[in-house]
C-alpha cells in the first residue's frame, strides 16, 4: 500500500492540500497535522485535492469531518475536489457529500462561486463582516 502523501499550498487565498496514496489509521494522525498547519499557514478556506488518493477509511472521513468544523467554526470553508469512485463512494454511504462540497475536479473547486473568498490576514476583520457565501451546490446545506 503505497503510504499518504500530503502537500499544500496556497491558491488565490486558499489552502490547498492535495492528498496521494491511502488514508487510513496510519496516516490519520499525519493528515491532522498537516490539515492544522494549512489553516495556521494559508487560512481557514481550503480544498482538499482527492484526485489522487486511492482509498479512504472510517479514521480518513473522521479527520476530514473534525477540519471542516473547524473550518467553518472559524468562518471558512472546505471542499473536497476530484475524489475517486472509491473515495466518492465512502462520502456517499457516510451522506458526507450533502454536507461537505464536492466538486468534480480541482478546477472545478478553485471557480465554484464562494470558494473563491479569500482569507483575511490573520487578526484583520473579514472585509464586510458577513461570512462566505455557499459555493452554490444544491447538496451543500448542512441539514439539521
Amino acid at each position: 500500500m503505497p503510504p499518504l502523501e500530503v502537500t499544500a499550498r496556497s491558491h488565490a487565498g486558499r489552502a490547498v492540500v492535495r492528498l496521494r496514496g491511502e488514508l487510513d489509521i496510519a496516516g490519520s494522525d499525519e493528515l491532522r497535522r498537516h490539515l492544522e498547519a494549512a489553516r495556521r499557514e494559508h487560512g481557514d478556506h481550503l480544498i482538499l485535492d482527492l484526485a489522487e488518493l486511492d482509498f479512504m477509511d472510517s479514521q480518513g472521513l473522521s479527520v476530514i469531518v473534525g477540519c471542516y468544523k473547524a473550518a467553518t467554526a472559524a468562518g471558512g470553508s472546505l471542499t473536497l475536489a476530484g475524489p475517486r469512485p472509491v473515495v466518492r463512494r465512502a462520502l456517499e454511504i457516510t451522506g458526507l457529500h450533502r454536507r461537505i462540497p464536492v466538486q468534480a475536479s480541482l478546477e472545478a473547486a478553485l471557480s465554484a462561486r464562494g470558494a473563491a473568498a479569500p482569507n483575511p490576514p490573520r487578526g484583520a476583520a473579514g472585509g464586510d463582516g458577513e461570512p462566505p457565501a455557499p459555493s452554490g451546490a444544491p447538496h451543500e446545506a448542512p441539514r439539521a
